[in-house]
Formats: structure tokens, sequence, C-alpha cells
């Protein structure tokens, strides 16, 4: 059964920051870590009205039976782990939920450890760990707001590649499904109608499919797989607690 947590943001803020943490690869030598900085400093600034969600790959993962190259990682696995914990812990009341990614599973096949509900342990919310999939609730303004979390899985060199993966993960009835996975800075929003039995109307609402990009300087990384190049960046959702409920979507880029 697919786990569901409520946020724990209970504000009358007229807009809600939900910032998106995913495939920061702590450890990989083209991780950005101004930009990933810069996201943290933007949620203590804002923290009346931010909180949280990291899904997967927060640390490079890479050991001598993985995939990926062992000589270039800067980090041992334990200090990726300490390092994560030591940039969120200013902010580790504002996180709401955490997924686990491919990279952090290499560890846990390899060795049974799950080096993401360590994280979370050493950060004191073990009880916000989701494990791979679940679902995020948000109370704005009286709107009630819904995140479908899983790092995503598979292949994507396009992004039509991985807005067909996102529909096909995408099995809940929730106002977002948010991946990373395939370091593309994606968003999209779709039209789902909502039938409205009480009053026999059929409703147009705005859905958001939201790919979290990565925090990764992604040249070297797509030069070796003949993927296509992109920009570091990290989502940021803004949930309205106005009138009418809504959701738009921004990105914090590096400079």
């Amino acid at each position: 059964m697919m786990k569901y947590l409520q946020s724990t943001y209970e504000g009358n803020a007229e807009t809600l920051n939900v910032l998106c943490l995913n495939d920061l690869h702590i450890g990989a030598p083209e991780a950005d870590m101004e930009l990933l900085k810069r996201c943290i400093k933007f949620a203590l600034d804002n923290e009346k009205n931010t909180r949280i969600l990291l899904n997967g790959d927060m640390i490079e993962g890479v050991t001598r039976l993985s995939k990926g190259d062992i000589y270039t990682q800067r980090l041992s696995p334990k200090e990726q782990i300490d390092v994560v914990v030591e940039l969120l812990e200013p902010v580790k009341h504002l996180i709401d939920a955490v997924t686990i990614g491919n990279h952090d599973d290499r560890i846990e096949r390899e060795t049974s450890i799950d080096v993401v509900e360590m994280i979370c342990r050493y950060l004191g919310i073990r009880e916000r760990y989701l494990g791979t999939r679940g679902i995020v609730g948000f109370n704005v303004g009286g709107h009630h707001y819904s995140v479908d979390m899983h790092h995503g899985t598979g292949g994507g060199g396009t992004v039509a590649a991985v807005e067909n993966a996102m529909k096909r993960l995408w099995k809940s009835d929730s106002d977002v499904m948010y991946t990373g996975h395939w370091h593309k800075e994606f968003s999209k929003p779709i039209k789902r109608f909502a039938i409205d039995h009480e009053s026999k109307v059929v409703l147009d609402e705005k859905r958001w499919l939201v790919c979290g990009n990565t925090i990764l300087n992604t040249a070297e990384y797509a030069a070796r797989g003949g993927f296509e190049e992109g920009f570091p960046s990290q989502a940021l959702m803004r949930l309205s607690g106005l009138d009418k409920k809504n959701i738009e979507v921004d990105w914090i880029r590096s400079c």
C-alpha cells in the first residue's frame, strides 16, 4: 500500500513554496554545491512559507561493484552521507518527505544498509521517510494539494521519453507527479476532468508533471553517454492559498 504523509505546514500564507531537491549526487565532481547552498538559503530565508521534498539520489554512491567511476568520486559513501546531513541540518524542520533513488539504492543492494533511512535517522526525521514512493498532502488556505513522489526509473534521453515514463508512473489521483532521475528540467500542466457528483458537473482541473532536474553540471556526463546536455537547477512548486486552488512551477538555477 502506498504511504501517505501530511505536511507539517500549518500557516496561512498566500503561497506555500515547496522546494524539490533531487539528484544532488553529493560526491560527484560535477555537483554544483553553490546551487544547492542557494536552494537551502532560499528555504531558510522563506521558512515561514516553505517546505522541502527530497526525491532520491542524494549521494553519488559509487562502489567497487556498481556502475560509475569510483576513481573520480570525491568522497567515500560515508563521507557523502555526512555532507548531506551537514547541509540539511539547518532545514530539517522543513522536510516533509524523503524517497530513495537508484544511486542511493546501490549501497542497499550490496550491503543491506539503506543510506537514505540512515540520513533521515541522523536528521531526526525517520517518520518522514517514504521509501520508494508515497503521497504528500498539503493544506494551504483551505485548499488540499497532493504530490505523488517517486524518484523515477528507466531511460529517458529525451523530454518526450521522460514525459511518457512519468505518465506510466502516475497511478494516483494526485495534483502533482514529481520525479527526478532523468536530469531534465521539465514541468508540464495537464488538464484533467473531475466529476462533482453532488453538483452534477464536470470540472476542469490543472494537474502537473514535474521532473526536478539535477545539480550536476552534466557536460562530461552527457558526453560520455551521448545524452542531451542541460544546466543545473531544482524545481520550486508554488501552491496557492488564495480563493482559487492553483499550482505554478518555477526553477532555482545555477548562476
